[in-house]
C-alpha cells in the first residue's frame, strides 16, 4: 500500500479558502465596475461607493494596476492636503471583437478594453456555411491594424434567430439556414480566446442599454425591421432571454394562410413584411418593365434587396407606396399586439427599413396607438434608432465586458 505524504485539507478549510477567494473576486469585480461606471475616480471615492475599507481598496487597486487593467490618470481637486489620484480602466490592456453575422455579410468591430470602438470592417459573404463564415471572419480580422490586436480578450458574436448562449449554439437561424451550429466553439478554436453568442436584436438592444435612451426606461421593447424582423424585451433594465427565442415578433401570424415563411409557417410578419416580401410585392404590383426585369437579379442579401427598393421608389412611386401602405398596417398590427401584450413604457424601432421611415412609420405607430387596448398606447414613448450600424455588433462586446469584468463566474 502506498501512503500519501500529502496532508488532506478538511472540508472546512477548503470551504474557507473558497469563500476567501470568492470574496476577493467579488471585491475586485466591484472595484472594476465602479471605476468603469465613473470613468475617472479616486480611491477614497471608490471606498465610499462600494462600502469597502480604504485598505482593501488600496490593495485591490494595486493588484489591478500591476496586472495593467487600470492606470493613474492625474489628480482631482483637493479639499485640503494631498490631491487624490484618479484611476481609470487602461484602454490598452487589450481589445474585444464584436461580430454581426448578416445575410450576405459579416460586420466586425474592434474595441479597446473600455468598449470604445477602434476599427470597423464589413466583408461580403457568398454562402452561409458556418466554416466558410468563420474563415471569412478570420481573414477580415487579419486586415485590422489596431495596436492591441495581439491581446484579444474575447469575441462576441450576434446572429439572427434562436440562440442558446449558455451552450454557445445557434439553435435555429432561418435567415442563415443554421441549425445547432456551435459557433462559440468554432470561434474559440480559431482565435484562441473565449467567445459568446447572442441574438442580434438582443445585441442591438444591449447597445441601447449602454449608449441610448433605453437605459432610462425599466420596461422596453426593441423592434427591428428590414431583411428580417426581430425584437428584444427589456424588463427592469435587463434583457430578458429565457431559453432563447424571446422577442421573435417576426414570427407572429398577421395573415391567415399567408406567404410561406422561412420558419415553415404561413402568414408570419417576416414572410409578409421582410425586405424580400416587399421586393416580391412591388415586382408583382409594378407595370414597369425595368423593375420586373431587375427583380430577376435580386439576391437574398441586404444590399441587393435594399437597392431594389430604392430603385422602385424612384421609378414607380405608385406601386412602391401601395406596398408600403400595406407594410405600415402590418407593422402597426405587430406594434399593437406588442403594446397589448407587454404594455412597455418605451418602444424603440430600428433596422434597415428606417431608410424608408417617411413612407410607413408614422402610419404604423398611429395605427398601433389608435387600436391598442384602452389607453395603453398613449403611455408608450416611441423612438427610432439613432446609433451607428456598428452597434449591432457592439452590444455583444458590452455583454462580454459585463460578464468578463464585472460578474463572478459561477463555475
Amino acid at each position: 500500500m502506498i501512503v500519501s505524504l500529502v496532508k488532506k485539507e478538511s472540508s472546512d478549510t477548503m470551504n474557507t479558502k473558497g469563500s476567501k477567494h470568492l470574496i476577493k473576486e467579488l471585491n475586485e469585480k466591484l472595484v472594476l465596475r465602479t471605476i468603469h461606471e465613473n470613468l475617472r475616480i479616486d480611491r477614497a471615492s471608490i471606498a465610499k461607493i462600494t462600502g469597502l475599507s480604504p485598505a482593501t481598496v488600496t490593495k485591490i487597486t494595486a493588484s489591478l494596476m500591476k496586472q495593467g487593467m487600470i492606470r493613474e490618470v492625474g489628480s482631482a481637486e483637493s479639499s485640503g492636503g494631498r490631491r487624490p489620484v484618479l484611476l481609470s480602466l487602461n484602454p490598452s490592456f487589450g481589445c474585444f471583437l464584436g461580430i454581426k453575422i448578416g445575410v450576405g455579410y459579416v460586420e466586425l468591430v474592434a474595441t479597446d478594453f473600455t468598449g470604445k470602438p477602434l476599427e470597423r470592417k464589413q466583408c461580403e459573404t457568398e454562402e452561409n456555411d458556418p466554416k466558410s463564415i468563420v474563415s471569412i471572419i478570420k481573414s477580415c480580422w487579419n486586415s485590422f491594424h489596431i495596436h492591441t490586436k495581439d491581446r484579444l480578450l474575447g469575441i462576441g458574436v450576434a446572429v439572427s434567430g434562436v440562440v442558446d448562449s449558455e451552450r454557445g449554439l445557434v439553435k435555429d437561424s432561418f435567415l442563415l439556414k443554421w441549425r445547432d451550429v456551435p459557433i462559440v466553439e468554432m470561434l474559440s478554436k480559431t482565435f484562441h480566446c473565449e467567445a459568446l453568442v447572442m441574438n442580434d436584436v438582443d445585441s442591438f438592444a444591449m447597445s441601447h442599454l449602454w449608449l441610448g435612451n433605453a437605459r432610462n426606461h425599466s420596461n422596453a421593447v426593441v423592434v427591428t425591421l428590414g431583411v428580417g424582423i426581430g425584437g428584444a424585451l427589456i424588463i427592469n433594465g435587463k434583457i430578458h432571454t429565457a431559453k432563447g427565442g424571446v422577442g421573435e415578433i417576426g414570427h407572429m401570424t398577421v395573415v391567415q394562410d399567408g406567404a410561406l415563411c422561412t420558419c415553415g409557417s404561413r402568414g408570419c410578419l417576416e414572410a409578409e413584411a421582410s425586405f424580400a416580401a416587399l421586393v416580391r410585392k412591388i415586382a408583382n404590383a409594378t407595370t414597369h418593365k425595368g423593375l420586373k426585369e431587375l427583380y430577376k437579379s435580386v439576391r437574398q442579401s441586404e444590399r441587393s434587396e435594399i437597392e431594389y427598393l430604392r430603385n422602385a421608389k424612384r421609378t414607380d412611386r405608385k406601386a412602391f407606396q401601395r406596398v408600403f401602405d400595406e407594410y405600415a398596417q402590418l407593422v402597426g398590427i405587430a406594434l399593437k399586439n406588442i403594446i397589448n401584450t407587454l404594455a412597455p413604457d418605451y418602444l424603440l424601432i430600428g433596422g434597415e427599413a428606417l431608410e424608408f421611415a417617411e413612407d410607413f412609420l408614422d402610419n404604423a405607430i398611429q395605427f398601433a396607438v389608435k387600436n391598442s387596448f384602452g389607453r395603453l398606447g398613449e403611455g408608450v414613448v416611441f423612438e427610432v434608432d439613432d446609433l451607428n450600424q456598428e452597434n449591432w455588433a457592439l452590444g455583444s462586446i458590452y455583454k462580454l465586458i459585463d460578464e468578463k469584468l464585472f460578474r463572478v463566474s459561477q463555475k
